[in-house]
């Protein structure tokens, strides 16, 4: 597997649509969350969705016994909640604002017939499948490199450094034990990634890229 692939980020629907599409998309009724907030709920009906001008989202869901599996992050130019208002179903994870989140607003029939007008479903297929292609690779393979690699999708996604996440929701996204990614973040050394018990900052991009094309440093 490639170090392109396990680095790369997925693509967003900003990427995907023209310009003055998204600027359509986005001119709804605009508001700005705290880190914290829950922006979309398991459970609730899809009466709308939410598109991610700035800022960085985790996806999270609960199983029937209340385990909880981080499933992903979004960030800016992504659109939140879309699959529940196209098949008409509740939501099916949270949406969760990892820092502070700018985001506007549609209501789903105002989105549907975007999606229509746009010709979008086939763009919006594609974004589920790199969406569970992530998924894929975060739960797969060696563990340091996985976490590498998740590591440089945040910061290519986000263009920060500093994330607000702890040991335990990194070891819910790569489908692993806390004490295994303690193990590893302590493998990748201060030198590449700190971590305390609330946030973990990116030092070095080129020394985890190392980690991923397995080059000794």
């Amino acid at each position: 597997m490639s170090e392109e692939i396990r680095a790369s980020t997925t693509r967003t629907l900003r990427d995907l649509v023209p310009a003055e599409a998204w600027d359509e998309l986005t001119s709804g009724r605009r508001r700005i969350h705290p880190a914290g907030t829950i922006l979309l709920r398991q459970g609730d009906t899809g009466t709308h969705v939410l598109a991610l001008l700035r800022g960085l989202v985790k996806v999270v869901r609960r199983d029937i016994e209340g385990r909880e599996r981080l499933l992903s992050f979004r960030g800016p130019g992504e659109v939140l909640g879309e699959m529940a208002v196209q098949n008409d179903r509740i939501r099916l994870a949270d949406v969760q604002a990892i820092s502070i989140c700018e985001v506007a607003s549609l209501p789903a029939h105002t989105f549907r017939h975007f999606v229509e007008r746009h010709g979008l479903p086939g763009k919006l297929a594609c974004l589920a499948n790199d969406r569970l292609w992530e998924q894929t690779q975060a739960g797969e393979g060696d563990l340091d490199q996985r976490l590498a690699g998740a590591l440089l999708r945040l910061v290519a996604m986000s263009g920060d450094r500093v994330f607000r996440l702890t040991r335990t929701e990194l070891a819910q996204h790569l489908g692993a034990g806390r004490n295994s990614v303690s193990d590893a973040l302590r493998r990748l050394g201060p030198s590449r990634v700190r971590a305390d018990k609330t946030c973990i900052e990116v030092v070095d991009e080129r020394l985890l890229h190392d980690v991923l094309r397995r080059y000794p440093v």
